[in-house]
């Protein structure tokens, strides 16, 4: 991992989100690439046609007030001897981050979420960032709180373990076997979802050894809804990361039904790291 696309707004949420990101680009000695979008479009000398000369000037204070929030943000302590850059976009949020990520051939992106009443500001607006989440062949990183003393020495992966989850969760074990990381396998099962125990461990653990894991173990646990059983389980192992798979324009993985993905990143107090499963 040699790029990390961190967009933001420069707001709390944007800046926790920063932070997980310069101390997993110290881990992998990344370069982080920061990004902000403004809502606004992009003038051409002189005054183009329904626009007047108030539309320019304030257009021209916001460039200014984010080249100043960009230098603040480069100035943080936790971004010493980091290798940053920066950028500034135009088009829509979805379109820039996709655009700019494989630009730049961006390996991971991070990003900050607004908890359970909504994603940061308008930056990152609800529809946006799933389908960055769902879409994206980048594998992304969101994070609700700050975590004030990043480890990632457990590392929750929860899937149905189905076709082509193999394939995509190879990039966690990579991650997981660079931070030394041990990985909490899980199938949360349902009233609606059941499966027997027995067989499923067994099936989980010819996963991990087809994976080239050695630091790991298996589980199958129950709970009253998918959600719950990864917040709850991740709390229970003492995880630093939760990580799951999607299906992308197929629909959520078979483990995961409607918004359950988009529920869990709102309510884990964790780093949620989400891959697409690639056909």
């Amino acid at each position: 991992m040699k790029k990390i696309l961190v967009p933001t707004d420069f707001s709390e949420y944007a800046l926790n989100a920063a932070k997980l990101a310069a101390h997993i680009a110290k881990k992998f000695d990344a370069r982080i690439y920061f990004l902000h979008v403004v809502s606004m479009p992009v003038y051409e000398t002189g005054i183009i046609p329904g626009q007047s000369r108030q539309d320019i000037a304030e257009g021209l204070f916001i460039l200014k007030k984010v080249k100043m929030d960009f230098q603040n943000l480069l100035s943080q302590d936790f971004l010493k001897g980091v290798n940053v850059a920066k950028a500034i976009q135009y088009d829509g949020v979805y379109e820039s981050i996709v655009n700019q990520a494989k630009e730049h051939d961006i390996d991971l992106i991070v990003m900050g979420t607004h908890g359970s009443s909504g994603y940061v500001n308008d930056f990152f607006i609800g529809s946006n960032t799933d389908k960055i989440v769902r879409l994206s062949e980048t594998p992304v990183i969101t994070i609700r709180d700050e975590v004030s003393n990043p480890k990632f020495d457990k590392i929750v992966f929860a899937s149905d373990f189905g076709d082509g989850v193999a394939k995509s969760f190879r990039r966690v074990a990579e991650i997981a076997d660079k931070l030394e990381a041990k990985v909490e396998l899980v199938r949360i099962i349902t009233r609606d979802d059941f499966y027997f125990s027995g067989p499923m461990l067994d099936a989980m653990d010819v996963f991990a050894q087809d994976n080239g894991l050695a630091n790991y173990e298996c589980h199958v646990y129950a709970a009253e809804s998918v959600q719950i059983g990864i917040n709850e389980f991740a709390q229970r192992v003492n995880a630093d990361m939760v990580t799951t798979a999607t299906y992308g324009r197929r629909g959520l993985a078979r483990l995961f039904n409607g918004s359950v993905t988009s529920d869990v990143m709102k309510s884990s107090p964790l780093p949620v790291m989400t891959i697409r499963v690639k056909k």
